[in-house]
């Protein structure tokens, strides 16, 4: 009987844990302080940037073969400061000033982050460009 009580009471556990990160997903999906889209009809990708902790995320958000890319450049002193880029419908790739240099954006500057999208018949299409302020 004890052990029944004890696995009764793992399994009730397990289930708070799993609504608890249920639950907070949407919350954190919503601190985003900047977004932008491919600039497709349909968009077939997303980047997304928070000031605090110069978070950035590039998503693919389309199954059509395409992938996504984005530059980062630091407007301010004219600095090249990275690029990334992902496939796949649903793949996302991250970024955070934690993760050292060039990800740790200067605080005041302002930045131009380009995203585009690329295949192997149309190379650099769909981009767009937002000026964004890493102030927080």
């Amino acid at each position: 009987m004890k052990s029944r009580r004890i696995l009764s009471g793992l399994a009730a556990a397990a289930l708070a844990a799993a609504a608890s990160l249920t639950f907070a997903a949407p919350a954190s999906a919503a601190t985003w302080d900047e977004w932008m889209y491919t600039d497709d009809a349909d968009p077939g990708g997303v980047v997304r940037f928070r000031a605090d902790g110069d978070v950035v995320q590039l998503c693919d958000i389309e199954a059509d073969g395409w992938k996504v890319y984005l530059d980062v450049d630091d407007n301010t002193q004219s600095l090249h400061k990275y690029e990334l880029s992902v496939g796949g419908n649903g793949n996302c790739i991250e970024t955070r000033a934690s993760f050292g240099s060039p990800y740790d954006l200067r605080e005041g500057n302002v930045f131009r982050f380009t995203i585009w999208l690329d295949n192997d018949d149309n190379p650099g299409s769909y981009g767009d460009t937002a000026y964004w302020a890493n102030v927080n």
